[in-house]
């Protein structure tokens, strides 16, 4: 067979490749019949089952402007005479200093090799070949479009690789925490695929066995997913999934299992917590033994840490739990027939603390709090917290002395949550305009926690029905708030507490009162 191009009389049929990705060629050069004859020559090329697409520009100033809006070239074969007599080697220059592109691999082609010696431009420039038009045959072509792709697809696999092992570091400082987990679980994901099936769309679920339904196939949640499952983490599993395949697998005794069917990966494995994790892969390539041993090991490793964690953050849920039944039972003392007031300012409180610029950390340490700062009503006298009539100025003082006190209990507890809560009793009775109960703190002197718990609080309690009046509705709650903002209420924080009223609205239906 001659080294040369090779063209057919009548033009090739393509197969079809829509259902795979192509590497993205640009094939930059003034003359149009290179153009031609390099998608020609190359038309049937395929690696890793992967084909060509080729895009064509004729300048250098063409070739800056395409790649500034696609990102995703492979490889360019760059004309170094153009418009001017070095613009290729300007545009390969541009591509690695200022786009910051060290992927895209860079094939120098000149028909005028004296212009821009060989050697002086591979020493300059980041460029992976340097050839004359005149001596790049077919064969050498192909073995060019071989050698620049792999280098292409394993650099690739590198740098998806070094972003899921940087989501793994960034989520190991935080462990312990539900939104680690999911970073942890993303970060691993992104590196296994990247490295092992070099496929883009995978992702990870996970169904507690013993709610699960025989009856249906949609009890998976994906928590963590990369390509076309990436948006979807959170979401139910109901599209890709073949579960003809899935259900034998959930049926069968072993613990680990996985199936490789039409190129899509499928590996199950069941924790003995009664958990499933699912790994599903689209498109995986030729997976050795080795390979598919790794996937085993991630399915099986990340399912226990997973759950490990799982079962620290529900261990956290209890702790908190146990904190609301505290803070309930202080309740009672002080209002009659009262179930999950104490719960709800709290839940109120986190999510306003979130828009009020506060991290998740810090939200949840202030629910914690809101829970047991009132922790001083406990010794106020039982008859005098429940009497349904008007207070005097002297019942009035008595009860506030004792809330207060609350602080110099909570302040023999060297605990953060325990100092937060020391913080909202001193100040929970301050009101912005220095009209409040017992420095006369004005404005931002006031603790924001207690800022933020007085609103929550004053808004629940409006919502519901006590002994001695009827619950007002979610308007005329908000309109108190909005009448007193600037006199009781921090103002910008009545801003924000208005602006999510639907939200404080589905935690108080979640939380809803039994009598």
């Amino acid at each position: 067979m001659s080294d040369d191009f090779l063209f057919a009389e009548d033009e090739v049929e393509s197969v079809s490749d829509e259902a795979i990705e192509p590497y993205h060629i640009l094939i930059v050069d003034d003359d149009e019949e290179i153009h031609t004859i390099t998608k020609m020559a190359l038309s049937e090329f395929r690696l890793d089952g992967r084909p060509l697409e080729f895009h064509s520009v004729h300048s250098g100033k063409e070739a800056i402007a395409f790649l500034n809006k696609n990102r995703d070239i492979a490889m360019m074969l760059l004309d170094v005479v153009m418009e001017t007599d070095h613009a290729g080697l300007d545009v390969a220059k541009w591509v690695r200093e200022e786009l910051k592109n060290r992927l895209i691999r860079i094939v120098l082609r000149t028909g005028q090799p004296g212009q821009a010696p060989e050697e002086d431009v591979i020493a300059r420039f980041d460029i992976d070949d340097y050839k004359e038009k005149t001596e790049l045959t077919y064969r050498k072509l192909v073995t060019l479009m071989y050698s620049c792709l792999r280098a292409y697809r394993d650099l690739n696999a590198i740098e998806r690789n070094k972003r899921g092992l940087e989501k793994v570091i960034n989520a190991s400082a935080e462990v312990f925490s539900a939104r680690s987990m999911q970073g942890l679980c993303q970060g691993i994901l992104e590196q296994l695929v990247a490295l092992i099936t070099h496929s883009d769309d995978a992702m990870y679920c996970r169904i507690d066995a013993l709610t699960a339904s025989s009856d249906t196939n949609d009890p998976f949640e994906i928590i963590g997913g990369t390509g076309d499952f990436e948006q979807a983490v959170g979401d139910p599993v109901n599209s890709e999934i073949d579960w003809d395949i899935v259900r034998p697998m959930q049926q069968s005794s072993k613990n680990v299992d996985f199936r490789i069917v039409k190129n899509n990966y499928y590996g199950l494995y069941k924790t003995s917590s009664s958990r499933q994790y699912l790994l599903f892969i689209k498109g995986v390539r030729d997976l050795s033994e080795l390979d598919q041993n790794l996937l085993g090991l991630f399915v099986n490793n990340s399912s226990i840490a997973i759950d490990n964690l799982q079962a620290t953050e529900s261990e956290r849920e209890a702790q908190r739990e146990l904190l609301y039944s505290v803070g309930e039972a202080i309740e009672k003392r002080s209002i009659d027939e009262v179930s999950h007031h104490v719960k709800r300012s709290a839940e109120m409180a986190g999510q306003l603390a979130i828009a009020a610029g506060c991290d998740h950390e810090q939200a949840q340490a202030l629910k914690q709090a809101a829970s047991v700062y009132d922790i001083g009503k406990v010794s106020v006298q039982l008859e005098l917290a429940q009497r349904a009539d008007a207070l005097s100025i002297h019942d009035y003082e008595e009860i506030m002395q004792k809330v207060i006190q609350g602080h110099d209990y909570l302040q023999q507890t060297d605990t953060a949550v325990a100092k937060i809560a020391a913080g909202i009793a001193q100040d929970i009775h301050e009101r912005w305009d220095g009209s409040g109960f017992p420095a006369q703190k004005t404005g931002d002197a006031i603790n924001l926690n207690a800022r933020i718990l007085s609103i929550t609080s004053h808004y629940d309690a409006l919502r519901t029905q006590r002994s001695y009046r009827d619950a007002q509705d979610a308007e005329e709650a908000a309109d108190y708030l909005l009448k007193h903002s600037g006199q009781f209420f921090d103002p910008e924080l009545v801003g924000l507490m208005l602006d999510n009223l639907d939200a404080m609205e589905k935690i108080r239906k979640r939380y809803q009162d039994n009598h």
